[in-house]
């Protein structure tokens, strides 16, 4: 995120613009429908029929993103990979969960694959441009950086753009701003004021969040921009057809 450049801002103590920040992030991360921020994922392949990847895992850090790690599986019942009758999909390319934003590092056998040696095709293809294949098979028992281990480390998602780091920057500056008692645009949750015979109506905060807006023009406006049908959650495809692995949370 943008580091905010309000006066407000740089007399806060590092509480406050943790709590300003974590909120802001989530927000807008929940406002855009949950599709934006990249987190760190690990893999470790294991060939099959269709998945082309049956055992993986995540960390579950969010480590700042917009986007909550996802926990997942690890397989533990030794090695896997084709055998006799497995389809696989090709020896030089391999499916990870993706979107897939960017990739860390990869290792085989504990030792790490130059980066020169591989690319990303479509956020989800990790192809081969080495002339070489990737390993076929693997023992999932072994620690990730040991003998017969295939890791691949990646960042998982979509990277927020610039304009939305400058709005998640500008609502991280009025919620310090509310969390301080200090006048802020994100309206109060009180419904009518009087003062000096003048009656204002101003709306609840909670219903404006429900209708997928904050109150900061400039924050709305994005939002408006990313995800004009207030969607709650990315779209998902399942098919009947398809093989599921094991995934614990």
């Amino acid at each position: 995120m943008i580091a905010p450049t309000a006066e407000e801002w740089e007399t806060a103590s590092d509480v406050d613009k943790e709590y300003a920040t974590t909120m802001a992030v989530h927000l807008l991360w929940t406002l855009t429908g949950r599709v934006l921020g990249t987190f760190p994922a690990a893999v470790r392949p294991c060939f099959g029929t269709q998945e082309h990847t049956t055992a993986w895992r995540g960390n579950g850090v969010r480590d700042g993103y917009w986007w909550p790690g996802l926990v997942a599986g690890t397989g533990t019942s030794g090695a896997c990979g084709c055998a006799d009758g497995c389809d696989c999909f090709g020896v030089n390319q391999l499916m990870l969960p993706g979107p897939v934003a960017s990739v860390t590092r990869v290792l085989i056998d504990g030792v790490v694959v130059p980066s020169s040696a591989y690319k990303v095709k479509d956020r989800r293809w990790l192809f081969r441009t080495d002339g070489q294949g990737w390993p076929q098979a693997q023992d999932l028992t072994a620690a990730d950086t040991a003998v017969g281990a295939f890791l691949v480390e990646y960042q998982r998602g979509v990277p927020v753009p610039a304009a939305g780091l400058v709005a998640a920057a500008d609502l991280a500056v009025d919620l310090l701003r509310a969390r301080l008692n200090k006048p802020c645009k994100i309206p109060s949750r009180a419904q009518n004021v009087s003062r000096q015979g003048i009656e204002v109506q101003l709306i609840d905060p909670y219903t404006l969040f429900e209708s997928g807006l904050t109150g900061l023009p400039s924050v709305d406006q994005w939002i408006s921009a990313v995800n004009p049908s207030r969607l709650r959650s990315r779209s998902r495809v399942y098919s009947p057809d398809a093989q599921r692995v094991s995934r614990f949370r």
